[in-house]
């Protein structure tokens, strides 16, 4: 495991050591032009943090956010008329174009769309707290967020760079530029993905959330293999193993209220060698499951509307052949 938690440092690292004697360092309430910047809380934060990021060119396509942050855990709100309950972030929350996430977090990343050369000249970024004042239990908020504006060549989007060893030769920030779509992205050939707020398992996951995590892929990749160390997934039932397909996301339902799930396609679980789509419920020990579809490398996650007591999340290695 420590191979892996060094490879996401690394890449960390990289991703902040460019142009290192640039970076910038907003205070709430400012903004910044600055191709590498760092943003951290204040000893004294206010209610409402918020940071604006202008283009640093014209051929800004992405900004990548690199985070690590301790805000106050999901609340379980309830639903008016069903009385379902869900996990949402309503005490405190970080921000930006519609997500909104909280609790704990140790370098996690999301990338944000940002296309300056389409005339887009700016994006907006909102840590939002409780009032701490007689709230006990509420964490002191801590903040420290490297963001990357990711630049594409002139006059290319990135939805146009299809051929992965041209994109990664021609663009200055190549390597790091995700796949059109990708909530996550992760350019190395191994390395650690965890659901949002995961907090080594004792976390809850956001419900409402549907993103895609994505892998690189190389003309000679010819699969991805995951290996789930943790896994709590809500399904459809009470379950204390691992579910898959029908059990996770029946086709023949017309609910939102049953779609909790990892989504791997065409893949194979390496202990049974039985093929599934969706995956959900818990596992007790380490599994393994290998896919290589075609196209590009990704899992997808979604949680629906209804918290249950399963649903921490997941923590799982990965290695790209």
């Amino acid at each position: 495991m420590n191979n892996y938690i060094a490879s996401a440092f690394l890449l960390l690292v990289a991703v902040s050591a460019a142009q290192a004697a640039s970076v910038a360092t907003p205070v709430c309430g400012g903004s910044t032009s600055s191709k590498n910047i760092n943003l951290v809380n204040p000893s004294l934060p206010p209610r409402v943090c918020e940071y604006q990021i202008k283009a640093y060119s014209k051929l800004v396509c992405q900004l990548r956010i690199d985070f690590a942050m301790t805000l106050a855990q999901p609340t379980l709100e309830t639903q008016p008329g069903s009385g379902l309950t869900y996990a949402e972030c309503t005490r405190d929350y970080f921000e930006v174009n519609g997500l909104k996430l909280c609790g704990s977090e140790i370098w996690q990343h999301i990338y944000v769309p940002f296309n300056a050369t389409d005339g887009e000249s700016a994006v907006d970024l909102t840590l939002s707290l409780a009032n701490r004042a007689g709230s006990a239990g509420l964490p002191t908020p801590f903040w420290d967020m490297t963001v990357t504006q990711l630049e594409c060549p002139e006059g290319a989007s990135v939805r146009d760079l299809v051929d992965v060893e041209t994109r990664a030769s021609t663009i200055k920030d190549g390597f790091f530029v995700a796949p059109p779509g990708c909530l996550q992205y992760f350019p190395q050939a191994k390395g650690v993905v965890k659901s949002f707020n995961y907090n080594e398992g004792a976390g809850i996951y956001p419900s409402r959330m549907n993103y895609a995590i994505c892998f690189r892929r190389t003309e000679t990749t010819s699969a991805l293999t995951i290996r789930a160390y943790h896994f709590n997934v809500g399904a459809q039932e009470s379950a204390s193993t691992l579910m898959t397909d029908n059990s996770c996301y029946s086709s023949d339902s017309t609910s939102d209220l049953d779609a909790d799930f990892l989504m791997v396609p065409q893949a194979t679980l390496e202990d049974s060698h039985k093929h599934a789509t969706y995956f959900c419920g818990s596992i007790q020990k380490d599994v393994v499951i290998s896919t290589n579809n075609p196209g590009p490398l990704l899992v997808l996650f979604n949680s629906d509307d209804v918290y249950r007591q399963s649903e921490a999340g997941f923590a799982f290695t990965y290695t790209v052949d």
